[in-house]
């Protein structure tokens, strides 16, 4: 019994209440789901309005619904520790959706997507910083805004504040000026990718490009089809990977190149690599290679009874429960906080990977996009 305590914080108990919320609300946004797409598949006018035109699927249901509960009813304060703990739970749904990939697939789509993740994520936070360095913006703010709006949003601007010293206020601001544009993405991209007929694998390349936060990257492309999913992750796994780099190129680019770096605080380079190495990435490897190698005794995701099918079944509520999390972690007074430089630096690098990330996926086409699976 002692050995269990161990495996879990002190505190653990103040996280449950929030969490469990989100799952029954994932539960309820699941079912409703079901039940539109039932009665659509009935014709029923008014089901298919809801899933045809508003596209209202489990993903909207859960966003919009917990924005509205978060926003407009007295949400208890004891539910807010397990809602922050109930979105991370998407990166184990991201690792379970491995079984989805082959080798062939990683090859192909990854190193366009790699090309892409060299082109505008790794290129958009060298920019910003040294835009930001350019116009006179402390080191502070500038390195966590190229940083944010380059990888992968707040979690790029939490892994960088230590390195070029960011102020709290410069962390607020920077925070909620990503949460902002993430969130405008989130709710405009699926409906602008319908409207301009834009296939799945090209959304989901779309989306993986422009949207900051991967949260917001997994439930926008989730949103749009499974086959936009399945570009997004594999594309945003290429993301990721790049977190360290740009770390380091901060750390370059502030303090190292300039002089800055204190005598008796020097920072290990390689200390840093690990330390920001997302590690929940070598699991979504590990199941690739395992799909891959094609085993009867692990099955397919479409084989009834076999492991990877029932991981697949895993990965909807991992991905559902994330859902609700974000939902309901989205509050209007939080993203207010996005103001002066930062939301001008932040408007100008999400439009601007926004619109050229669109015409190049629109210039590759859908083919080199696509995740077959087999």
């Amino acid at each position: 019994m002692k050995r269990l305590k161990h495996l879990l914080v002190p505190d653990w108990g103040r996280y449950v209440p929030g969490f469990l919320f989100c799952l029954g609300f994932a539960y309820f946004g699941m079912n409703l789901d079901r039940l539109i797409r039932n009665l659509h598949n009935a014709d029923v006018a008014w089901a298919t309005f809801l899933w045809e035109s508003a596209q209202l699927n489990y993903v909207a249901i859960l966003l919009f619904g917990g924005i509205l509960i978060r926003n407009t009813l007295p949400l208890p304060k004891v539910l807010y520790p397990g809602i922050g703990v109930a979105r991370p739970i998407i990166k184990p749904g991201i690792i379970i959706l491995g079984v989805h990939y082959v080798w062939a697939d990683v090859i192909r789509v990854g190193s366009v997507g790699l090309a892409l993740t060299v082109v505008f994520i790794f290129g958009t936070a060298m920019i910003v910083m040294w835009w930001c360095k350019r116009w006179g913006v402390s080191d502070g703010l500038g390195g966590i805004m190229g940083a944010g709006t380059g990888v992968c949003g707040v979690s790029a601007i939490i892994a960088t504040s230590p390195v070029v010293r960011a102020s709290p206020i410069e962390l607020a601001y920077a925070i909620g000026t990503v949460l902002l544009f993430g969130t405008l993405m989130l709710f405009t991209m699926p409906y602008i990718g319908s409207g301009i007929d834009l296939s799945e694998s090209q959304f989901g390349a779309w989306a993986a490009v422009a949207i900051l936060n991967t949260a917001q990257l997994v439930a926008a492309a989730e949103w749009y089809g499974t086959e936009a999913r399945d570009t997004a992750v594999l594309i945003n796994v290429a993301r990721i990977m790049f977190l360290p780099l740009v770390v380091l190129f901060a750390l370059w680019f502030y303090i190292l190149r300039t002089g800055k770096q204190e005598p008796g605080q020097e920072i290990s380079k390689w200390q840093l690599v690990k330390d920001k190495f997302p590690v929940f990435i070598l699991g979504y490897f590990l199941l690739v290679l395992l799909n891959s190698m094609n085993l009867e005794s692990l099955g397919r995701p479409t084989v009834t009874g076999s492991p990877f099918w029932a991981m697949n079944a895993v990965y909807t509520w991992c991905f559902a429960i994330g859902f609700a999390g974000i939902g309901l972690s989205i509050s209007l007074s939080d993203m207010k906080k996005a103001g002066g430089r930062a939301f001008s630096i932040g408007m100008v690098a999400a439009l601007v990977k926004m619109v050229l990330g669109l015409g190049v996926v629109l210039l590759i086409g859908s083919q080199l996009l696509r995740v077959t699976g087999a």
